[in-house]
């Protein structure tokens, strides 16, 4: 894990990044880092906050107690539901002591979206999800890709509903239809939109120079590049 942090710190550095989250997986053992392995690796970093995957799948109540420690003592930011990784949608009801929690500490529940297994954390049980639980703060982790349009359509007026854009820059061939979509999104909700690479999986430099060639104002551009984040995940 010391080798994974100095490769991570060094791709910041290397791209000029100040800060960033590191999302844990949800299992115990695991090449990207269980919530434990992410959570001791960076307490007390004034760079790196930390968001604990959560399975429902295996021993929740479990990871919901040691979730609950990490939040007291300040070692997480955020939590992260796998849907679509692990079999279970966005909307079970077993989920609800997940956004209870997250709601407690004032936390923000990030979903993974996309991809072939769209249909966990589709945009309409997403969006079910957030008009039924208007205190909670939900992220919708790569915008549903590649199927943006639809992501933003059905959840723009979704106000507890943020996007983090990790991925999106993944297959340069859809960029040129992603971009008017990312673009417009940011115009309509400015305050929502987070940056995101994805980093690991995808390359952050990537996803940099498409953030960078989206067209928006001096103050979308800090909000979406940093703003949204610092104010989410209290950096």
């Amino acid at each position: 894990m010391e080798i994974k942090k100095a490769a991570l710190l060094a791709e910041l550095e290397r791209n000029s990044v100040e800060k960033g989250l590191v999302i844990a997986d949800s299992v115990p053992e695991s090449v990207i880092g269980s919530v434990r392995e992410c959570a001791e690796l960076f307490r007390g970093s004034s760079i790196i906050k930390v968001a604990a995957g959560i399975s429902p799948l295996n021993g929740l109540g479990e990871q919901l107690a040691y979730c609950r420690e990490l939040l007291e003592a300040g070692d997480i930011a955020a939590v992260k539901l796998y849907t679509g990784h692990e079999k279970f949608f966005c909307t079970d009801a077993g989920l609800a002591p997940v956004f209870d929690m997250a709601e407690d500490f004032d936390v923000p529940v990030l979903f993974h979206t996309g991809w072939d297994d769209n249909e966990y954390s589709a945009p309409e049980r997403m969006r079910a999800l957030a008009l039924s639980r208007p205190r909670s703060k939900f992220v919708y982790c790569h915008c549903f890709y590649p199927l943006a349009e639809r992501c933003f359509g059905v959840l723009g007026d979704c106000g507890n509903v943020f996007f983090d854009t990790s991925s999106v820059a993944d297959d340069e061939s859809l960029i040129p239809a992603l971009k008017p979509v990312f673009e417009r999104a940011v115009s309509l909700m400015p305050e929502r939109m987070i940056f995101g690479s994805d980093f690991g999986s995808c390359s952050q430099e990537a996803h940099i120079r498409f953030a960078k060639e989206l067209k928006m104002s001096g103050s979308q551009r800090e909000l979406f590049m940093h703003g949204n984040a610092e104010r989410l995940y209290r950096f």
